[in-house]
């Protein structure tokens, strides 16, 4: 019931850009029912999902602009994230129906991405409750966040993994509406992961998951 089809960009995308590819596959998918597995990197950007509250935003729209920092509303669940230079995003386009419904989906999503972080040797969890994926301790850390949107019986939207990536713009927002602190796999690891290693380590996995 469909293929499988990987499309990676190696330079920073614009996220009004990432988003018009988005759609333009899942009216594919619509019609053809084959997924797509979207890898990139953003410029910085705030997504506000549906369930963000203003007091998640610590700046005007104003202010993060003069920052360098785009702010877009979008109709992932969810509420506010930021997405940068060296964190990995991948958007996944496919019939929920082909996995079992959207829980089985997002859970399949969350097992994905779990598995390559701990490809890395990085003791990790999925929280479904809170859909991510956190380091295991006190305090756990969170390492990469899910959020989806589901059209027509087929997803939008994702996971975006931390790998190398400026923290401080998450001090700027309530991470999904959450104080809780963030991390990234290289911070984790005291050594320098490129965003490279991980999408060639997502290619390798996602038929797994996602086929």
């Amino acid at each position: 019931m469909g293929r499988l089809y990987i499309e990676r960009y190696s330079e920073l995308v614009d996220y009004s850009r990432g988003l018009q590819r988005q759609l333009e596959l899942w009216e594919e998918s619509v019609v053809t029912s084959c997924t797509w597995l979207m890898l990139l990197e953003h410029n910085p950007v705030v997504t506000l999902g549906r369930r963000t509250d203003p007091s998640h935003l610590m700046l005007s729209s104003e202010e993060y602009f003069r920052r360098g920092i785009d702010v877009v509303q979008i109709e992932r669940g969810g509420s506010v994230t930021y997405h940068g230079p060296g964190q990995v995003v991948g958007y996944v386009i496919t019939p929920v129906a082909k996995h079992g419904g959207t829980h089985r989906l997002v859970t399949k999503v969350m097992d994905m991405v779990e598995r390559c972080i701990s490809s890395f040797g990085i003791v990790c969890c999925k929280n479904e409750e809170l859909p991510g994926v956190w380091t295991v301790g006190k305090p756990q850390k969170k390492l990469a966040a899910v959020g989806m949107q589901i059209r027509k019986g087929v997803s939008l939207h994702g996971f975006a993994i931390n790998v190398d990536m400026d923290l401080e713009p998450f001090g700027l927002i309530m991470p999904c509406g959450l104080p809780d602190p963030v991390s990234t796999l290289s911070l984790e690891l005291s050594r320098s992961i490129a965003p490279e290693e991980v999408m060639d380590r997502l290619e390798k996995i996602a038929g797994n998951y996602l086929q």
